[in-house]
C-alpha cells in the first residue's frame, strides 16, 4: 500500500461514520461493480457513506488530495470506471420519508424504486418509477426518468421538488426551482457535474390506480431465418392512435441456442409488447383488442396491476450481468427499421422500443434539460458481453457485441439520444 493511499484511508476513517476500505480488502470487489459487471472500478479507496455529512467529508478529502470522486450505487448505468481516487458508495443512505398528505417522498441516495414502491403502497400511492424496480431512485431521474405511466404522468423529473446536493469542497445545498433554477434545471436533465453528489431527493408520488398492465408475447421464429415483422408493424400502427392513458413499449430479443436458456427460447426471436394503462381492465381490453387480434400472442398477461407488481410488465432480468447498449430518439418509427429488427442475427441483442408523446411531450412546469420531450419513440439496443473481456478491453467487447447495428436502420428520423438508456462500457 502506498503512503498516499494509507494517508487517504486514515483521513477518511477518522472523519466519516461509514466504512472505509482499501482496494485490496476482501469486501472491496463487491463495492467496485454492482449490477453492471462489465465495468469494474479501480479506486484508491472505497468510502461507504451513511449520511450527507459522510459525503461532505469525502468531497473535502478528495479536494484536499486533488483526487477524483466517483459516486456509485447500484451500478446499472455505469459506463466509465473510476481510475484511482475515492469511490463513494451511497448504498447505505437508505432513508425513505413519505408525506401522504403532500403526496411526496424524500429518498436517500441509496434507495431503489422498489423500496419506494413498497413504502408508498401502504398509502395507496405509487412512484413515477420505470420498468425495473431495482434501479436507484435518484440516478434514474437524471436524464428524465421514463416511467411505466409516462404518457399519462410525464417524466419522473417533472415530479421532483428538490435535490439535496453536496458540491465540490463539501458545501451542502437544497436545490429547488426557487433557490437555484439553473442548477435545478441541469440536475433534472443531464444530472450532476463532476464533484457534485446528490444525497437526497424529494419527489411527488402518484395515485396507485386505476392501473392495468402486463405483456403480449409472440415468437417471431427461429434465429437464422427471416423473422415475422407483422407483430412489430402492428405495434407501430396501434401506438399511432393511442390515448395518453396508455404507455407502451416493445422488446425483441434474439436468443442464442444456449443450454442455459429454457427450451422454448433457444435460438428464437421473441417479441414482448409491454402495456401499462391508467384505466380499468375493461377499458384497456377495448383499446388492446386490435393489437391482440393482429399479434395473436402466445402469452398474454395484461390484467389488473398493483404498483408492487410492476416488474412483471417488462420482466427484465434481475441477476447482475455484463452488458452494453446505446439508443436513439426518433421522430417516427420507420417500417424498414422494424423489418431489420425482425431479421436481426448475430450476437444476442435486446432491441427496445418505447412509445413517447402524451404527457412526455408536454412542456416542463419549470425548465429542465431533458432530451426527448419532442421525440415520438425511443429505440434502444442492448447486448450481453463477456465481463472479463469488458474489463480488460472494453472496445473489443463492445465491437464483438455491436448493439448499435440494430439502431442503424432507424437513422433517417434520428434526433439524438437519451442519457438514461446508455448502458455499460463503450468503444473508444
Amino acid at each position: 500500500m502506498s503512503t498516499s493511499t494509507s494517508t487517504l484511508l486514515d483521513d477518511l476513517t477518522a472523519r466519516i461514520d461509514g466504512s472505509v476500505l482499501a482496494p485490496d480488502a476482501p469486501a472491496a470487489p463487491a463495492a467496485t461493480t454492482g449490477f453492471q459487471l462489465g465495468v469494474r472500478h479501480r479506486p484508491d479507496v472505497v468510502a461507504a457513506a451513511r449520511t450527507a455529512d459522510d459525503v461532505r467529508v469525502a468531497a473535502r478529502v478528495a479536494a484536499d488530495h486533488d483526487l477524483p470522486l466517483t459516486v456509485h450505487h447500484t451500478g446499472h448505468g455505469t459506463r466509465v470506471p473510476a481510475a484511482g481516487g475515492i469511490l463513494l458508495s451511497t448504498a447505505g443512505m437508505d432513508g425513505i420519508a413519505i408525506d401522504p398528505a403532500a403526496r411526496t417522498v424524500r429518498v436517500g441516495a441509496g434507495v431503489t424504486w422498489g423500496e419506494v414502491t413498497d413504502a408508498a403502497d401502504r398509502f395507496d400511492l405509487m412512484a413515477p418509477s420505470g420498468s425495473f424496480p431495482g434501479v436507484g431512485a435518484i440516478g434514474y431521474t437524471f436524464g428524465g426518468g421514463l416511467g411505466l405511466t409516462g404518457r399519462t404522468d410525464g417524466w419522473a423529473v417533472d415530479h421532483v421538488r428538490a435535490f439535496e446536493v453536496v458540491g465540490t469542497g463539501g458545501a451542502l445545498d437544497e436545490v429547488t426551482a426557487d433557490t437555484d433554477p439553473d442548477r435545478f434545471a441541469r440536475l433534472r436533465g443531464t444530472g450532476p457535474v463532476p464533484g457534485e453528489v446528490v444525497t437526497a431527493m424529494t419527489i411527488g408520488l402518484l395515485p396507485a390506480g386505476p392501473l392495468t398492465g402486463g405483456a403480449l408475447v409472440h415468437d417471431l421464429g427461429p434465429v437464422g431465418e427471416p423473422g415475422d415483422p407483422a407483430p412489430l408493424h402492428a405495434f407501430r400502427e396501434w401506438t399511432a392512435g393511442l390515448p395518453d392513458t396508455v404507455t407502451a413499449g416493445m422488446s425483441v430479443v434474439t436468443y442464442p441456442d444456449w443450454d442455459v436458456l429454457p427450451p422454448h427460447l433457444r435460438g428464437r426471436r421473441v417479441a414482448r409488447i409491454a402495456v401499462t394503462a391508467r384505466a380499468g381492465s375493461a377499458q384497456t381490453d377495448r383499446l388492446l383488442a386490435p393489437l391482440r387480434a393482429a399479434v395473436r400472442p402466445d402469452e398474454d398477461t395484461v390484467g389488473p396491476l398493483r404498483p408492487v407488481e410492476s416488474s412483471r410488465v417488462y420482466a427484465e432480468p434481475e441477476m447482475p450481468h455484463a452488458y452494453t447498449g446505446e439508443n436513439v430518439l426518433l421522430d417516427a418509427l420507420e417500417p424498414a427499421g422494424l423489418d431489420a429488427v425482425a431479421a436481426l442475427d448475430g450476437p444476442m441483442t435486446v432491441v427496445g422500443v418505447r412509445h413517447l408523446g402524451g404527457a412526455l411531450a408536454g412542456p416542463a412546469a419549470v425548465p429542465d434539460t431533458v432530451s426527448g420531450r419532442s421525440a415520438a419513440y425511443l429505440v434502444s439496443a442492448l447486448s450481453p458481453i463477456d465481463p472479463e473481456q469488458a474489463v480488460a478491453d472494453p472496445s473489443a467487447a463492445v465491437a464483438a457485441a455491436d448493439p448499435s447495428r440494430a439502431l442503424r436502420p432507424f437513422g433517417s428520423s434520428a434526433r439524438g439520444e437519451s442519457p438514461g438508456f446508455r448502458f455499460g462500457p463503450h468503444a473508444g
